[in-house]
């Protein structure tokens, strides 16, 4: 005798988010789901999206990523038509890195002037990230804000500059990623705070802070999941997308070491640590994933999760 399995019934529903595009671009609408990710129940009307970062910002890549790459690693340009145009990308994650004082220290100037010729190139959906350098952060998203050009998400927004960020994204017409430290209370704080600063509640995505596989990625399933189900039970502040950035996974030492030959092909260990991470943040309900290796772009849009 066959026993059904039990099936959930939620009374919330996450409200539906659209990333804009440029001329000629697809936007990518994410949310509206009344059930977890890979539940096979439920209403999903937007499958999860799949992005790519591109890095401003010098430094030696992984195996994995170098071989992926190639000579475009150096040029942002060139790397985001790769992403868009050649591996697939839904949206773009442009991290001004580059502008750290540690990873460059490009001018704010050279940051804004980068952010305006991608978006000149691609069409698709594009977040700005900043450095992660407070001080320049504060110069970074007003400048980015003010020269994209077309509407953009700004990442992110935390208790400490809300203010700016969403101020600089009221003024110029552009979405916004709350930043979290891991934490369902500061995600759910963050929300509360740019929607009294008056952004939009559908043009906020949620980024709880993702820990790669083996480095706090349980934390992260758990917050996400949290997250979610709060959401699904009608919390309004925390319906929201879940933006799920995988580049802590290439911190991994097992990610990136090729000197440990025991461990198996560096290069194809690297993009499976991504992998597995990216799994496990669909599976507790994310609805953006961003990627840095183009074979995962590819597997994750051809797998069937609605």
């Amino acid at each position: 005798m066959t026993v059904p399995l039990p099936k959930q019934a939620y009374p919330g529903r996450i409200l539906p988010v659209t990333l804009p595009a440029g001329p000629g671009g697809t936007p990518v609408t994410v949310g509206g789901q009344n059930a977890l990710s890979l539940a096979p129940e439920g209403e999903k009307p937007n499958a999860a999206a799949i992005g790519m970062e591109v890095r401003t910002g010098g430094g030696d890549l992984p195996p994995a990523l170098a071989k992926a790459f190639e000579c475009r690693a150096t040029d942002p340009v060139s790397l985001a038509g790769a992403c868009a145009n050649d591996w697939g990308a839904q949206f773009l994650f442009l991290s001004l890195d580059g502008c750290h004082p540690d990873g460059g220290g490009q001018p704010v100037e050279e940051g804004a002037r980068i952010v305006h010729e991608v978006l000149a190139a691609v069409s698709c959906p594009v977040i700005v990230g900043g450095c992660g350098e407070e001080e320049t952060d504060a110069k970074l998203f007003p400048a980015v804000a003010e020269s994209a050009g077309r509407p953009v998400f700004l990442s992110y927004a935390d208790e400490k500059n809300y203010r700016l960020v969403g101020g600089a994204a009221l003024a110029y017409g552009h979405g916004v990623v709350a930043w979290s430290p891991i934490d369902i209370n500061m995600a759910k704080q963050a929300n509360l705070l740019l929607s009294d600063l008056g952004v939009p509640p559908e043009r906020i995505l949620i980024d709880p802070l993702t820990g790669g596989l083996g480095y706090g990625l349980e934390y992260t399933y758990s917050i996400v999941e949290r997250i979610r189900l709060a959401g699904l039970s009608g919390d309004a502040m925390l319906a929201r997308p879940v933006l799920c950035h995988l580049g802590d996974a290439w911190k991994a030492r097992e990610a990136v070491d090729a000197s440990e030959t025991s461990w198996g092909d560096a290069v194809l260990r690297g993009r499976r640590w991504e992998e597995t991470t990216g799994w496990a943040c669909l599976a507790a309900g994310a609805d953006l994933l961003v990627f840095r290796h183009p074979g995962n772009v590819e597997a994750f849009r051809e797998a069937a999760w609605r």
